[in-house]
């Protein structure tokens, strides 16, 4: 075994992708002011009759709930990507509770190319968004097979992870 195949398997990186800290009372005031619009429509609809009003409360107030999870979930969220030897881990963390929702066999990665260079409307194809924001330049699609199906990752690499992954499928992995 020489150094390289060494290297290659003992291989850790780490990128933790996280959005802008927001701050107590900008969250508070979301919450809360998603509480005070939905007491005003309620009140607003009820003027209708208490039929129509109890079916739009309960509208408005699944419409909040869902609003509330948005903001956990695109604000409050979190990703860590990591690879360890030869397996690349993707996972979610919200407060302190973490998910790991794929690892992946950099053996069976089928390629790992920029966003734009990829068609994204392919059938039967199952694709997972793990980025924060909206900047697509950095964003790359990673396709891999799991349980006989595709999968791509949407990632967000910096150059370090990106450099880890192609390194370890150079031979493999088709990119930039």
């Amino acid at each position: 075994m020489n150094l390289e195949e060494v290297i290659k398997m003992s291989l850790i990186v780490k990128q933790t992708l996280k959005n802008k800290e927001l701050n107590f009372w900008k969250i508070l005031f979301m919450v809360l002011g998603t509480i005070v619009l939905v007491n005003l429509a309620t009140a607003f609809i009820t003027r209708f009759g208490t039929k129509f009003g109890s079916i739009s409360a309960i509208t408005v107030l699944i419409s909040c709930i869902i609003f509330c999870i948005f903001i956990i979930y695109r604000k409050l969220a979190y990703y860590n990507y990591k690879i360890i030897d030869n397996e690349a881990m993707f996972e979610r963390v919200i407060g302190k509770a973490n998910h790991i929702f794929f690892h992946i066999d950099l053996k069976n990665m089928d390629y790992i190319r920029p966003y734009k260079d990829v068609i994204s409307n392919e059938k039967g194809v199952r694709t997972y968004k793990f980025v924060i924001g909206k900047n697509k330049e950095n964003w790359y699609i990673i396709q891999f097979l799991k349980d006989g199906k595709i999968h791509r990752l949407i990632i967000e690499p910096d150059e370090n992870f990106l450099k880890a992954m192609e390194e370890y499928n150079k031979d493999r992995v088709t990119s930039l």
